[in-house]
């Protein structure tokens, strides 16, 4: 069975897949003016649409020293192979064959957006949450950046990716390097990725079943987005806080948590500097998180995903 056939009928069961193969190398190329150039391209074209990753290596290092291709077209090139590579390793990734997965992406000639989201799968996969944030987040990026990614996946596939980056990072219990002490946003806490922007987003900080102060973890991402909120000052009129909480409980004792989960982000957001108008609620375990691969994680760590703030800023 061929590399392209098992990625098709992996695809019926395993939705996140479908996003990264789109794209072929024959889509978008740069006109190719060199005859030694077109006449690789000959050989080149089809070993792509055979996924014929051993093929494309012989032909690049040809193409680098001999063909004089543009280099436009040479990084069309290593795209393709990247996504060849990235689709075996995704495979690989739903046998549980991690090791053998990675050595697939360390072939991959350049960095897409589609090795980093099957690189932050595996560390999904191994519940190393915050590595697989990282990942996800750096995913996000390289899809909002023309240069390394021609053509934008569409709306669903980046609110995917973007729905995994969220998850992980709630999991891994602090913003990272999502916002940066300066208020500087990445991953996803952007606005928006090459049009797709979320009207509501998470904060990670994770409270304890019944509970609702905030650790030092907590009071560390809160100030970070305190950062974000002021940065932004002149054009931010509103924020909402939106808590949650697990389905443990009866509706009326998880409604008065949740909202003194927002009641406290929004309190501590105000002693720290931020002057504009903040409204909470309280959700309770009304509005549990669609997950994007549920079957993934625990129950614990449904329940812990679950307790959580979202927050929504209204500009001007």
């Amino acid at each position: 069975m061929t590399v392209q056939t098992v990625l098709k009928s992996s695809q019926i069961s395993v939705d996140i897949r479908v996003l990264l193969f789109t794209v072929l190398l024959t889509l978008g190329f740069a006109t190719v003016s060199s005859a030694a150039c077109v006449d690789y391209e000959l050989s080149v074209n089809p070993a792509v649409q055979a996924y014929d990753l051993d093929t494309l290596e012989k032909l690049l290092v040809t193409l680098n020293r001999q063909a004089d291709c543009p280099v436009s077209y040479l990084d069309g090139v290593k795209r393709s192979m990247a996504q060849i590579a990235a689709a075996k390793a995704d495979v690989l990734t739903q046998q549980h064959k991690f090791a053998e997965a990675e050595k697939w992406l360390k072939r991959a000639p350049t960095t897409v957006w589609s090795t980093q989201v099957i690189y932050g799968d595996i560390a999904a996969r191994r519940q190393q949450w915050q590595k697989a944030a990282q990942f996800f987040h750096r995913a996000l990026e390289f899809i909002n950046d023309p240069q390394r990614t021609p053509k934008a996946p569409t709306s669903a596939n980046i609110e995917r990716v973007y729905q995994l980056a969220q998850e992980a990072q709630l999991l891994a219990g602090d913003l990272g390097d999502t916002i940066d002490d300066s208020g500087n946003a990445r991953g996803v806490m952007r606005g928006s990725v090459r049009g797709y922007g979320a009207k509501r987003r998470l904060i990670p900080i994770l409270f304890e079943f019944g509970g609702s102060k905030l650790s030092r973890k907590g009071k560390k991402s809160v100030q970070r987005l305190a950062n974000y909120i002021i940065r932004k000052k002149q054009r931010v009129t509103k924020v909402t806080l939106i808590g949650h909480s697990d389905s443990k409980g009866k509706h009326q004792v998880c409604d008065r948590v949740s909202k003194k989960r927002a009641q406290t982000v929004g309190n501590y957001l105000r002693k720290i500097g931020v002057n504009t108008k903040i409204s909470t609620f309280g959700k309770g375990k009304r509005q549990p998180l669609k997950l994007v691969n549920e079957w993934k994680l625990t129950a614990i760590e449904r329940d812990k995903l679950n307790r959580r703030v979202e927050f929504k800023i209204d500009y001007k």
